[in-house]
């Protein structure tokens, strides 16, 4: 295991959380909690999305195995994925607020949705997790992806207890700039992960 590749299991599930970007959604959210329940609701919407992402991260082989999804397969769909998460950070605007209060009357659990899913554990990064899984049966590339999740998932949770720290240090126009920079990091490394797949896939027919 490279350093390179340590460095890429953590920048990409990073990039694909995106903690700044959560600061949007969760800023109006936030405000219709007092501090306690606030911090209650950081916990939990954290915990639903770690367990989402261990549940993949454990079950992953066992479907491909019984799917027969070759690992060149995932790397493609889950760069396609990728890109267009990047592509969306990329042209867009920073993610949309929900602050309309019947829009929140309306949702049971928001640390269930839209907190744990789709912003923290949502499509890009189930399949980011799939896609580093399926490279090798290794304890070590688990560990490191596990790792990885972990990492990303504690750094959206202390951006989400300190966002107004942060919407004041940064900025919209600040977040705005860096979730296209992250969506530029994440439109290369899936471009890579594709062209990974193909060299692959190429090389099985050869």
């Amino acid at each position: 295991m490279t350093v390179d590749y340590i460095l890429t299991v953590f920048i990409t599930i990073l990039t694909v959380v995106d903690p700044l970007g959560i600061i949007p959604v969760f800023l109006p959210i936030a405000n219709k909690f007092p501090s306690n329940s606030r911090n209650k609701l950081i916990i939990k919407s954290t915990l639903i999305a770690f367990f989402i992402g261990t549940i993949f991260l454990i079950l992953g082989k066992i479907l491909f195995y019984y799917l027969k999804i070759e690992f060149y397969s995932l790397n493609m769909v889950g760069g396609i994925l990728l890109f267009v998460v990047g592509f969306q950070m990329v042209r867009s605007d920073p993610r949309q607020t929900i602050s309309n209060d019947d829009i929140l009357s309306e949702i049971d659990d928001v640390a269930v949705f839209p907190l744990a899913i789709p912003m923290l554990s949502g499509p890009g990064t189930i399949a980011t997790l799939l896609m580093f899984v399926s490279k090798n049966n290794e304890v070590s590339n688990y560990s490191l992806i596990f790792l990885a999740m972990v990492f990303a998932f504690i750094v959206a949770a202390l951006v989400m207890k300190y966002c107004e720290f942060f919407s004041r240090i940064v900025g919209k126009t600040g977040m705005n700039i860096i979730d296209k920079v992250m969506g530029i990091i994440l439109c290369a490394l899936a471009v890579q992960f594709i062209a990974n797949s193909i060299r692959t896939y190429i090389q099985t027919l050869a």
